[in-house]
Formats: C-alpha cells, sequence, structure tokens
C-alpha cells in the first residue's frame, strides 16, 4: 500500500493529458472513445483560465482537481475532480481540498460551488463533511410532445421578433437585467460571452409591445436535435401580463417548426412562478441536482 504522504500536489502540466483522462473515466462515466474529445476541452478550458492540480507520484495519478470562474458570478469558482476509488479513504482528497482552499484565493475566488447529483453521493457527503453547504437545489424539465401546443394567443400591440446579431446582443443583456437583478438565480453573461456562445442572433427571439423589447427567450437546436430553452425573462415592469407564456410558447412554436424534439429548461427548484408557467405547458421533471458552496478565506 502506498502511503497518502507518498503523492505530490503539483500542476497540471500539458503532457499530464493522457494520464489524467484516465483518472477522470475511473471517477465519472467516461470511455476510451471520448478521450480526443475530453482532452481538447480540458487544454481549452485550461487556455480559458482553468487551474488544475495533481495527486501525482512521479507519473502515477491518484487525483485531482480543477477550478475555474464561472460567468456572472465574480469571485464564484467551480470546483471538480476527485480521487480514483482505489485511492479513497486514506486522506488523499483532504489534503487535495485543502490545497485547492489555499491556492484559489489569488486566483480570485471567494467561494467554491461543486454540482452534486444526490445529497447521499460519495462526493458530495466527502464535501459536506469538509465545510461546504446546499446552496440551492436546480431540476430539468422536459416537453417530448411539441404536436399539441396550445396557438399563440393575439394580443394588441405585442409581438415577438428577432434582432440583428449585435443588437440583440445588446439588447439580451439589457432585459436579462431588467428581469432578473436581485433574484438568488441571476447569473449575468458579459457581451463577450453571449457573442462566443450564441450560435444564430435567431435564437435570441424578443417580446415587444409597441416595438419596444419587453422580454428575451434563449432557444435552440442543439446538434443532437434536442431544443433547450434557457434563460428566459420579461422585464420586471412588464411582468404579470401573460408576456412570459407567450414568448414561451413562441419559442417552442419555433423550435417544433425546427424539429427539435424533446425540449428542456432547466430552472432553481425555489423559482415557484417558473415552474408553474413550464408545468401548465406540459413539461414534466426529468433531473435534478444540487450546488454545495463553501466560502474561501485570504488564509485558507
Amino acid at each position: 500500500m502506498i502511503p497518502f504522504d507518498a503523492y505530490d500536489i503539483r500542476d497540471y502540466r500539458p503532457d499530464d493529458a493522457a494520464a489524467l483522462f484516465v483518472v477522470a473515466a475511473a471517477i465519472e462515466p467516461l470511455d476510451a472513445g471520448q478521450m480526443v474529445a475530453w482532452t481538447e476541452e480540458l487544454e481549452a478550458r485550461v487556455e480559458g483560465g482553468t487551474r488544475v492540480w495533481l495527486l501525482a507520484r512521479g507519473r502515477r495519478l491518484a487525483g485531482y482537481a480543477a477550478v475555474e470562474s464561472l460567468p456572472g458570478l465574480p469571485g464564484v469558482f467551480d470546483l471538480s475532480g476527485g480521487v480514483v476509488p482505489a485511492r479513497r479513504g486514506r486522506g488523499l482528497g483532504g489534503r487535495l481540498l485543502a490545497h485547492v482552499a489555499a491556492q484559489a484565493p489569488a486566483l480570485g475566488a471567494r467561494e467554491l460551488s461543486a454540482r452534486v447529483e444526490r445529497l447521499e453521493d460519495e462526493a458530495a457527503v466527502f464535501l459536506l463533511r469538509r465545510g461546504f453547504a446546499v446552496e440551492h437545489e436546480e431540476c430539468l424539465l422536459e416537453l417530448s410532445d411539441l404536436s399539441a401546443l396550445p396557438p399563440l394567443p393575439d394580443a394588441p400591440g405585442v409581438a415577438f421578433v428577432t434582432l440583428p446579431r449585435q443588437q440583440a446582443i445588446t439588447e439580451f443583456g439589457r432585459l436579462y437585467e431588467q428581469s432578473f437583478a436581485g433574484r438568488p438565480w441571476s447569473q449575468p453573461y458579459s457581451e463577450a460571452e453571449v457573442a462566443a456562445t450564441l450560435g444564430r442572433a435567431d435564437d435570441l427571439l424578443f417580446a415587444t409591445v409597441e416595438g419596444q423589447p419587453v422580454g428575451v427567450v434563449w432557444h435552440e437546436r442543439l446538434p443532437d436535435g434536442r431544443g433547450r430553452v434557457e434563460p428566459i425573462g420579461i422585464a420586471a415592469a412588464h411582468q404579470g401580463q401573460g408576456h412570459g407564456r407567450r414568448l414561451l410558447l413562441s419559442a417552442l412554436h419555433s423550435l417544433r417548426q425546427q424539429g427539435a424534439a424533446p425540449v428542456e429548461i432547466g430552472l432553481w427548484r425555489t423559482n415557484e412562478v417558473a415552474m408553474h408557467l413550464y408545468k401548465g405547458l406540459g413539461f414534466s421533471e426529468v433531473a435534478n441536482w444540487y450546488y454545495l458552496a463553501r466560502e474561501l478565506r485570504p488564509e485558507s
């Protein structure tokens, strides 16, 4: 048995990619056919600022931890990684987490956030015993059959339009702020993030009242044929007037015309207004997960 203190914690290097994939595959469901795509994604993340530390004994790896800033949440960094099953229970995970907590503040992190599928999972129990707490629960809803969508109701002065790309990006940011400012689930996008992520300008659909944009929905047909809707928001001054339901219906009709099915949408469990809207249009819950969070101190 190799003692836990025989492993060092060091920074990831590009020539570690293949060995790190083997470690990741032991921690999460991956197969050999995903190696190229996984390593390319890792390289892109590292180039974009993701920091990765390894538990290493020479060229042999026992685990890793990665942190990266979350868009729209200044100071909040996503934490991922783990220790291979054969090396668990020896204190390695605790050492690695302590190292991350000590190093992350220098990167600008004031809080670590980790996604877990169930609170009973081994990773969740490990984190909850080490200063993490449940921050919120999210769930995924799905609409499988778009053939029975209700028609889009008429509303005087209300229209649903697309805009030229740069104008759409700018209007999206303005309406997102007016729709979600102060809400726990607010996670603003910068214009650069929207520009980098937006596939087609037409994926942003706007609700207008007398020609003025008052709401926006981001809807898209994914490469696998599924449809996705998220986010959808109505400026606070125009909420409670049925615009959200009409805008969502307009997006769903658009996705049906594109041949997208099923359509998925994610939301916080506590967003009861949105949950009522989605389920009222036939969406049903298909998955849920939790985010755990731990505040960091500069001296952590």
